[in-house]
């Protein structure tokens, strides 16, 4: 689509650019530079798919667009006060022009109108159906007046003319069931973006995404935003090489690449079967490996006891506090000393009694469960082997859960079931055998029965009670370094039998029946900066049976050693092309349907993109700040001022109040009323309320606390009350901001700072 936008190069303009541009959109900015800046689009000024003209659009010009986002006019007090006959000029003959461009050229045109519209209001909230109190000869009322005009031509034009307008009224600015990975803190997530919205909320402090930087290289950066609203349009599925997959709408991204090998946003409904996309050959994890512990540190459960050969010199010892934790659990006099005599002839004592009496715990104790003769290991010293353990649990084992037994049992070839006894022996120092079946149905097997060992690796660890199909890899081994991470991985492709006849040297085979575990694979293997192709094929539970299930592969090729336990050492080879840890994957299908439900974005400054999808495709998102300094209004006044150290000057006694949307939210809005079917006019903003002290009072706190706040006489016309009611966007578009105020200030604070120093 082409599409032009005035005053393009502006605080808004050019953060409305970069969405069209990474839509794959043909852009026209247009502006005279008064307010505007080539900074703020120096990025696209070599993309043959962007176009800049300087001019002053109170004189014609003829351009061909589908869509006229019209924008100019400078929007704070300082610039639009400054000469006040060109700001009406600006808004009534530019508006002029503008239109009858867009009726000659049949465009939608979209007016950026203004919450000053409503001067200083007598209604609050303000709704669109208000007609305003505005003072028509004041110091302001070149802009407030102007932009009533504008209004009026635009509405004009749209009944006489049947020119197809969108009005917004802009007030101060500042498919869910897709995998996501994220970190909130050092904790990693790997779930649904309806998930991961439910689970952040507005909290999105210490959330961090893999993405990639300017030369493709994957690095964990810090969210600004996660939104939510809800859309009715047509969606893609692209499927890709590797079998990758991600559900996208038609205005969302994905990466293809540019002459020059790096990345350049393309919208979903712009890609091609043949195309080729980004994915990541490599993925960066926050680390938390897993030491030796104690298996009563884990669990804590009732009915556990520590059986001790100090057991006895313990109950000697401490009789007196044994007596009071008695006393204290109900047991009578005449039961104490029975009670010491069963515990003296066990050599044991209950884990609750044992941390009252604060005992240390040693390698040489070993746990068992109320009123059961096995006992096991406490300590757990090989974290090798018992990842081991959970892998090969993961991959062939299956659990039996009564209320009178509790069992893991393992399926797998004679070979590796001896292997693991061996290792159950010693981690736990349990005996376990291979039972076999006399006919010859069901693969040999093995039965570990001990509760303990069934509430650490089912409930402690996360390795759940759902059949096969259903299981999954717990979020925490993805986090394990990569020196434990291939114990774990070892033992899923043992446990998965068979290996020598789908492991020629040349090929690396991971197979599961839940796609739940194939995803979380593919993680794993990224983190080693190895890409695997997923497929899907059918098979049977056991010989003789008909039945088939749907089953999951990941294949893995091109590696210099395909040895498992050696994987943090490899390379690997792709037959495609590479940029930094990216993999240019070619668009195999893409399916298109209808979405009528929330769709989900992330917001990450510098980084735009985040890995989203089935088996991780690099997706992309827009953000950005760029309020000029000399702006005139409250937020880039204070924010300057606080970064300078000179005092924070406030106007009348500050109990004034406005609302402050940042600009990323904004632009989403802005967008959906063009491409929406109402035609407004209509409020974007924020309705949360604060006071010009409050925010002068936020602002200090968060630069620098020591800076004056001074207050000086309120300015003619200044509004008492700004606070929008977004109803209608609500409605018509599901749009409401989503960025916090704390967090958008934030980031504006951190730009102004960069641009300060650097000036």
């Amino acid at each position: 689509m082409r599409i032009l936008v005035t005053g393009g190069a502006g605080f808004i303009g050019s953060h409305l650019i970069d969405r069209l541009m990474a839509q794959g959109n043909e852009v026209i900015c247009l502006d005279n530079f008064y307010t505007g800046t080539k900074r703020n689009i120096l990025k696209w000024m070599d993309n043959p798919y962007f176009e800049l003209i300087r001019h002053d659009i109170t004189e014609p010009i003829r351009l061909e667009a589908d869509q006229i986002y019209h924008l100019a006019c400078p929007a704070s007090p300082v610039h639009y006060q400054y000469n006040p006959v060109k700001t009406i000029k600006t808004n009534v003959m530019g508006t002029m022009n503008m239109l009858g461009l867009a009726k000659r050229v049949k465009a939608r045109i979209l007016l950026a109108s203004t919450s000053e519209v409503y001067g200083d209001p007598s209604v609050h909230p303000q709704t669109e159906d208000y007609w305003g109190n505005v003072n028509c000869i004041g110091i302001r009322s070149c802009y407030d007046e102007g932009k009533r005009v504008a209004e009026t031509l635009a509405f004009d034009y749209h009944r006489q003319n049947g020119v197809d307008i969108r009005v917004v009224r802009i007030f101060n600015s500042l498919t869910g069931d897709q995998k996501v990975i994220y970190y909130k803190d050092d904790r990693l997530y790997y779930e649904t973006f309806e998930e991961c919205y439910s689970r952040i909320g507005e909290d999105i402090s210490n959330v961090s995404v893999p993405c990639f930087d300017e030369q493709g290289k994957m690095r964990l950066k810090p969210i600004s935003a996660i939104w939510k609203h809800k859309v009715t349009k047509p969606g893609y599925k692209i499927t890709t090489t590797w079998g990758k997959e991600v559900k996208i709408t038609e205005d969302h991204s994905l990466f293809t690449c540019d002459e020059e090998g790096l990345p350049q946003a393309v919208f979903g409904k712009d890609l091609k079967v043949g195309d080729k996309v980004a994915v990541p050959s490599y993925i960066p994890f926050m680390e938390r490996p897993l030491d030796p512990f104690y298996i009563s540190d884990k669990i804590n459960a009732p009915g556990l006891w520590v059986v001790s050969e100090d057991a006895i010199a313990y109950l000697e010892k401490f009789r007196e506090q044994i007596y009071k934790y008695f006393a204290q659990k109900g047991i009578s006099n005449r039961q104490y000393f029975s009670t010491i005599k069963k515990y003296e002839a066990a050599n044991k004592m209950p884990w609750q009694l044992w941390q009252e009496l604060g005992l240390p715990l040693t390698k040489k104790e070993r746990i068992a469960g109320y009123q059961s003769v096995k006992e096991i290991k406490n300590y757990i010293e090989n974290v090798s082997d018992f990842l081991w353990f959970l892998g090969f649990y993961l991959a062939e084992g299956c659990l039996i859960h009564t209320e009178k037994d509790r069992q893991l049992v393992f399926s797998s070839n004679v070979k590796y079931l001896e292997k693991l006894i061996e290792v159950t022996r010693e981690l736990f120092g349990c005996e376990c055998e291979i039972r076999f079946d006399p006919e010859e149905k069901r693969a040999p097997s093995v039965h570990i029965r001990s509760k303990i060992i069934v509430d650490l690796v089912v409930n402690v660890l996360g390795f759940s009670k759902e059949l096969s199909t259903k299981k999954d890899i717990p979020n925490w081994i993805l986090q394990l370094p990569k020196s434990q991470l291939v114990h774990f991985l070892h033992g899923f492709w043992e446990g998965d039998g068979n290996l020598d006849a789908k492991t020629t040297g040349s090929l690396l085979v991971f197979n599961s029946s839940s796609q739940k575990i194939i995803e979380k694979l593919v993680l794993i293997l990224a983190n080693f900066g190895i890409v695997g192709s997923v497929s899907e094929f059918e098979t049977t539970v056991r010989k003789g049976d008909s039945k088939k299930y749907k089953s999951y592969r990941i294949t893995v090729q091109g590696l210099d050693d395909y040895s498992i336990l050696n994987l943090a050492n490899v390379k690997q080879k792709l037959q495609a092309k590479i940029t930094g840890d990216l993999a240019w994957g070619k668009v195999k299908a893409i399916e298109k349907f209808e979405i009528d439900e929330d769709v989900y974005d992330f917001s990450v400054p510098d980084g735009e993109n985040f890995v989203g999808g089935n088996y991780c495709v690099c997706c992309h998102n827009t953000y950005g700040t760029r309020m000029l300094e000399n702006d005139g209004r409250v937020v880039s006044n204070f924010i300057v001022q606080a970064l300078r150290g000179i005092p924070l000057t406030v106007y009348g006694d500050g109990s004034q109040t406005r609302s402050f949307c940042y600009v990323s939210d904004l632009v989403e809005g802005i967008m959906g009323l063009m491409n929406g079917d109402n035609i407004g006019p209509m409020n974007l903003g924020n309705p949360g309320e604060y006071t010009i002290l409050q925010l002068a009072q936020k602002i200090q706190e968060m630069v620098n606390p020591g800076t004056e706040i001074i207050y000086k006489p309120l300015p003619q016309d200044d509004p008492k009350q700004r606070q929008p009611d977004i109803t209608r966007a609500k409605t018509w578009l599901g749009w409401e901001p989503k960025v916090p105020l704390a967090e958008g200030l934030k980031l504006t604070i951190d730009d102004f700072r960069d641009r300060l120093l650097n000036s």
